[in-house]
């Protein structure tokens, strides 16, 4: 769970892009050169007297800092402008069913008698792990049955932990999907392309990209609510219950807010929340009926990972 106050932790080696060749060639050069110039004040200290031992080897430590912190920040500015590539397509259960009914950020049948309310940033891992470990399974038991109806709100939590605005951006593509009765779709695709906190997966132009690629009816339209940041004055206006304390963050039927975790521990709190009690043959993804029994699967993935 990505906390609003603490920096979000990062849930996997997946988060953030691997570093490029030309990076690592730059720290092994940095390296060598250090230790050569070490190598030369203990030759030429074997000659000196101490005190000149020591100069040198001051000298050299100098050198040799200012060499190893020059290629780390040149090894920084390659890691931040090494290249994204093209928009990654999501896949398999991570793709919301376009036989669910919906309407803007709200999934699932509109008359259904629970509500889930889902409070969740686009930029947080943990999130990311969420949409794709346990999400779909409560899609399929909750939402698909016509049991429940998932809301997705804005929480804007990293923003606040890396200075940027790459949340708010990224949530304002999504209201502008929306525009256009496709924001779980878009949903889907942000998060497929999330590399981690601040790490400008969601500039404006990457935001523009992945619009072009979710088959929205009017590509122009997108891109300048985009541009004008139309809707962030409304997701920021967003008004975050008190027991919400980070991201992803449940609230059931306007119950106690609670971290969702893995799908055990969201279905047994649903459950208890809908009167269900789970018979261990069911199994997590039950076939549409009118009295479903869901119980949580017995491999759940945890959402948090260390």
């Amino acid at each position: 769970m990505t906390s609003n106050r603490p920096s979000g932790r990062s849930s996997s080696g997946k988060s953030t892009p691997p570093t490029t060749r030309r990076s690592a060639r730059q720290q092994r050069l940095a390296n060598r050169q250090a230790n050569r110039a070490l190598a030369r004040a203990g030759t030429r200290g074997g000659n000196d007297s101490g005190g000149s031992l020591l100069l040198y080897t001051v000298v050299a430590v100098v050198i040799a800092v200012a060499v190893i912190g020059g290629a780390l920040y040149l090894t920084g500015q390659s890691k931040a402008k090494a290249p994204l590539g093209s928009p990654y397509a999501p896949v398999g259960s991570a793709i919301t069913s376009a036989s669910i009914p919906s309407n803007g950020l709200t999934l699932g049948n509109a008359d259904a008698k629970h509500t889930i309310d889902l409070y969740a940033d686009f930029q947080c891992p943990v999130c990311r792990d969420f949409t794709v470990d346990t999400e779909p399974q409560i899609v399929a038991t909750y939402i698909q049955t016509g049991m429940a109806k998932l809301v997705f709100h804005d929480d804007l939590v990293i923003d606040g932990n890396t200075g940027g605005t790459e949340s708010l951006d990224a949530a304002n593509a999504a209201h502008c999907a929306a525009d256009q009765g496709k924001f779980w779709v878009m949903h889907d695709w942000l998060y497929a392309n999330q590399y981690g906190e601040g790490s400008g997966a969601f500039t404006k132009d990457r935001l523009k990209a992945i619009g072009k690629m979710v088959g929205l009816a009017d590509v122009t339209r997108f891109n300048t609510c985009v541009d004008q940041d139309t809707h962030d004055v409304e997701i920021q206006a967003e008004k975050i219950p008190a027991g919400v304390t980070g991201t992803p963050t449940m609230v059931i039927d306007n119950g106690t807010p609670f971290s969702p975790g893995d799908y055990t521990t969201s279905s047994t709190a649903l459950n208890k929340a809908f009167g269900i009690s789970p018979s261990p043959s069911v199994s997590a993804s039950p076939s549409p009926s009118p009295t479903p029994s869901p119980t949580p699967s017995p491999t759940p993935t945890p959402s948090t990972k260390p």
